[in-house]
């Protein structure tokens, strides 16, 4: 897959790309992060702990329903987490969306829900060793960026592209699949920069 291009929510310039200059790529897919969370200003490690989306989330999620409808997705898929589940019902509200759950957030086991600077004042050399390694390394029963790799590569490498069609999930996923199809090395993840409702849209490559 190739990277075309990405989109803020509420940009109003897909239509006319999908009409000129993606015209002729075929297919595409859409990847779109989930919009904003509660409690998204406190930092800390949120994977799997299932937080709903706040009312900026919402209104996120609602700015593509307008570009959404005119591509008219004849297939949506979703993380089984809330905040997703919530963005692909209110981006694509006359559509129903298949829930994958390996499109979900990495897991962040013992640490899920906790604070930075809580685990980096209890656990410093774990928290150091994640700095030193962060796709290898795994939080006590979690999983670590490369067991995400493992868990979500098959079903992009299996998901049958005929039309265009949509993906709602999260960073972590977006981030280490972004950096598989550049070619970077997973180290490099998180120099892949996501937003809350923001948009990916990419082609497949042919030889």
């Amino acid at each position: 897959m190739k990277l075309l291009s990405t989109y803020m929510p509420g940009s109003n310039q897909l239509s006319a790309d999908l009409s000129g200059k993606f015209s002729d790529k075929g297919p595409l897919l859409f990847i779109l992060r989930h919009g904003q969370i509660e409690g998204h200003g406190t930092r800390r490690f949120i994977g799997q702990t299932d937080i709903p989306l706040d009312q900026t989330g919402r209104e996120q999620a609602r700015s593509w329903q307008a570009p959404f409808a005119a591509v008219g997705f004849k297939q949506v898929y979703t993380s089984a987490l809330t905040r997703c589940r919530e963005t692909a019902a209110l981006a694509c509200p006359d559509s129903t969306s298949v829930i994958d759950r390996r499109l979900n957030e990495i897991d962040l086991g013992e640490w899920d829900g906790r604070e930075f600077e809580h685990i980096k004042t209890k656990h410093p050399d774990l928290f150091e060793q994640r700095g030193r390694d962060i796709y290898g390394f795994c939080p006590p029963a979690g999983e670590s960026f490369k067991d995400l790799f493992s868990r979500v590569s098959p079903f992009f490498s299996q998901l049958p592209l005929l039309s265009h069609t949509l993906l709602v999930t999260h960073a972590g996923v977006i981030r280490a699949m972004l950096c598989f199809w550049a070619g970077k090395k997973m180290e490099n993840l998180f120099n892949f920069k996501t937003h809350f409702g923001q948009l990916f849209v990419l082609a497949k490559e042919y030889a």
